[in-house]
């Protein structure tokens, strides 16, 4: 009989021992739930067969105004653009641009509805910043606004804050527009179609003029690759 009921209590404090640490473990969990992981923190890999950046590399030097290139799938971009975002290290927005689809033209836009990799381009200007790194962060487009949905490219950046140019080194002037054709003294908002002569802008200085106004400096480069793209045109 003794040991029937030493036994009885047995099962009893290991049930209310069960019980306990099941309670307490639920009540943990409530209280300091394990954190989720962000849908825009894709792993590399997966990020790799999405969107690949050709410039600037990780961790580069950088200034303003900055080219962003490289390609992504269709389904990265709406209506031919996505996000492009360049925050300093103490998560300071600097800039954000639309990078624009630049591939096969159909009709007056870019063939950016495919499951193919697709040309993207995008030029961010910014006031030098007052931390030595900083991040760019390209973001998958979501007009659906669902967390699922959501995914971006985070490269580190550093920059080139002893090599910064000055607002007199280019007279005020600044490169803007889409697919950042115009030379212009404010930004200038404009539609998003590409074509072909905007790349011969990519290393075109953009200065102000004897005439007081600013524009792109008609350098040997520049006037060939324009010349060569009328030319292809008219035949």
């Amino acid at each position: 009989m003794i040991n029937k009921n030493i036994l009885s209590i047995g099962v009893i404090v290991v049930g209310l021992a069960v019980i306990f640490f099941i309670g307490r473990d639920m009540l943990l969990s409530k209280l300091n739930p394990s954190p989720t992981i962000n849908p825009t923190a894709t792993f590399q890999p997966i990020l790799n067969d999405l969107i690949r950046l050709e410039n600037p590399e990780p961790n580069q030097f950088i200034t303003s105004p900055l080219v962003v290139t490289g390609e992504a799938r269709g389904y990265w971009y709406f209506e031919a653009s996505f996000p492009v975002r360049v925050y300093d290290a103490d998560g300071v927005e600097l800039s954000v641009i639309p990078a624009q689809a630049q591939g096969d033209s159909v009709g007056d836009g870019v063939n950016w509805m495919t499951e193919e990799f697709v040309p993207f381009r995008a030029v961010l200007e910014f006031k030098k910043p007052t931390t030595e790194t900083g991040t760019l962060v390209l973001q998958k487009d979501n007009p659906s606004g669902l967390p699922e949905n959501d995914a971006e490219l985070r490269i580190p950046i550093r920059f080139d804050l002893a090599n910064w140019p000055s607002d007199s080194a280019s007279g005020g002037c600044k490169v803007t527009g889409c697919s950042g054709q115009i030379c212009a003294e404010e930004d200038v908002i404009t539609t998003c179609e590409y074509r072909d002569e905007y790349a011969c802008f990519k290393t075109a200085k953009c200065e102000r003029q004897e005439d007081g106004k600013c524009g792109w400096i008609p350098t040997e480069e520049l006037v060939a690759c324009l010349g060569a793209v009328f030319q292809g045109e008219v035949q």
